[in-house]
């Protein structure tokens, strides 16, 4: 049977969801642990492959395991075999021809920043830090221009399994709740790099270094660089729907 799973993790000591040659990955320890479960070998695909030190909310991902356990008796289990920092929150069973990643709708994403003078130790391992004060308002205007479909090649590393760096955004917004400014983005994909490098030029513009035009620049048809990339740390996959 197959099975969707929603995931938490803090990708502080990982080197992002996809399973590496050399390092420690997500995919990897859960595969571990459902192998270890279920007795046999277990592959799992995710829906979103986070870059190396960014976190989840929650991330989906399916696997197809040889005979049922009941959910409550499931979670708990392999919760117990994985380490602190990752944790299955719930799951459902699926189609067998479900797929988490082609299936999703949308995907939202939240990247959060420490605007203070002093960083905040409890913050330390989600948050970026940015000392000087932003302009969250300005910031939140000139992201309004990325709503919409653009090509975003601006913003990522072209690799030779991308078609297309074509992508529509469905909403974008930035907040502060005291000293946390929160910048969040919806959209049918993303681009790797695609929401640090915007968060990047965001906090440029939030600090006075950056003309707003500058952001729109980037888009078609001029393709201005946008080089400022955010710390992978203050980055979290915060929702996929289906």
């Amino acid at each position: 049977m197959r099975l969707l799973f929603t995931i938490q993790y803090l990708g502080t000591h990982y080197a992002g969801w996809q399973r590496q040659a050399n390092a420690i990955a997500v995919q990897q320890v859960i595969e571990e642990a459902l192998s270890k479960m279920f007795g046999a070998p277990i592959h799992v695909e995710g829906a979103g492959r986070t870059d190396s030190g960014v976190h989840a909310r929650a991330q989906r991902a399916h696997a197809d395991v040889p005979f049922e356990i009941d959910e409550r008796g499931m979670i708990l289990g392999i919760n117990d075999l994985l380490p602190h920092d990752i944790r299955i929150t719930s799951l459902e069973r699926v189609a067998d021809d479900f797929h988490c990643r082609f299936a999703a709708k949308t995907k939202a994403y939240l990247y959060q920043i420490w605007n203070g003078s002093v960083a905040d130790v409890f913050a330390y391992e989600t948050h970026a830090h940015v000392a000087q004060s932003l302009d969250e308002g300005l910031m939140r205007d000139t992201a309004q221009c990325l709503l919409g479909k653009h090509d975003f090649r601006a913003f990522t590393v072209i690799t030779p399994e991308v078609s297309s760096t074509c992508r529509t955004i469905e909403s974008i917004g930035v907040s502060r709740e005291d000293q946390v400014v929160k910048i969040r983005v919806s959209a049918d994909g993303f681009l790797r790099y695609m929401v640090r490098r915007i968060a990047g030029s965001l906090i440029e513009i939030g600090r006075g270094k950056l003309e707003p035009e500058a952001l729109s620049l980037a888009l078609e048809p001029t393709f201005q660089e946008a080089r400022w990339t955010a710390p992978a740390k203050g980055l979290v996959l915060w929702e996929i729907a289906y």
